[in-house]
């Protein structure tokens, strides 16, 4: 049995991984989805967000209090800022990072330098507000709707703070959504594979593929570990 560290990226909660859960728990893992400060349900809390480390730091209690080692890291979208800081934090409780469409930051970038330039970055305490969603490629009406109604204005705080250094010897697979349009932030570390040539998935999905293509992400997680055994 391995266990899963599920982090959703901005505007969302761990209620985004909901169609992922119980196809990693039906395959015998644990899986762990918790909604980061000021998030989610947690959004009342959001003044709490000072920066990245208050994220990281939830994160690192709560491996410490369940006593866990060998995690396998997920970070979608924002989440792999998340994720790729809390390997830095704590490398000796994460076996695997992977990334879902999400930015892998080198340290000292900050997230802000992964998405477009040339606007006002505005102020660190600012909460950002989600834009609706439609229903577009692999993302139906209902779906939409479902994902509408739960969004919610995330903190800008963590996106100005440097990656720190640390976690480099953990094992990171990449992957990203074949239907996610140009601009986002994991284009990025896109580029930087390629131009470098390591490899990565591709799943036949857009950007919200934990909820529109559960089954492919779930596989792919799934398949990390079959990867990971001697």
């Amino acid at each position: 049995m391995s266990t899963f560290l599920l982090v959703h990226g901005a505007f969302r909660g761990g209620w985004s991984w909901a169609r992922v859960r119980p196809l990693l728990v039906a395959a015998g893992h644990d899986v762990l989805a918790p909604s980061l400060a000021g998030c989610g349900e947690r959004s009342a809390y959001a003044d709490r967000v000072t920066g990245l480390a208050t994220w990281v730091d939830e994160l690192a209690g709560l491996l410490h209090h369940e006593d866990l080692h060998d995690v396998v890291a997920v970070g979608h979208s924002q989440g792999g800022i998340v994720t790729t800081a809390l390997a830095a934090h704590v490398p000796e409780r994460i076996g695997h990072l992977v990334y879902l469409d999400a930015p892998a930051p080198l340290p000292g970038e900050r997230a802000v330098d992964l998405g477009a330039s040339g606007f006002e970055l505005p102020a660190r305490d600012t909460l950002v507000p989600p834009r609706p969603l439609e229903a577009v490629g692999d993302l139906d009406d209902a779906t939409a709707a479902w994902l509408n109604a739960r969004l919610t204005a995330t903190p800008f705080a963590p996106s100005l703070d440097p990656m720190p250094a640390g976690g480099e010897s953990v094992a990171r697979t990449y992957s990203f959504c074949g239907l996610t349009p140009p601009g986002y932030p994991s284009g990025t570390t896109r580029d930087r594979l390629d131009a470098e040539g390591k490899a990565y998935a591709v799943l036949d999905a857009g950007h919200d593929a934990p909820l529109t293509a559960p089954g492919l992400v779930a596989d792919l997680l799934l398949n990390v570990l079959v990867g990971a055994r001697p």
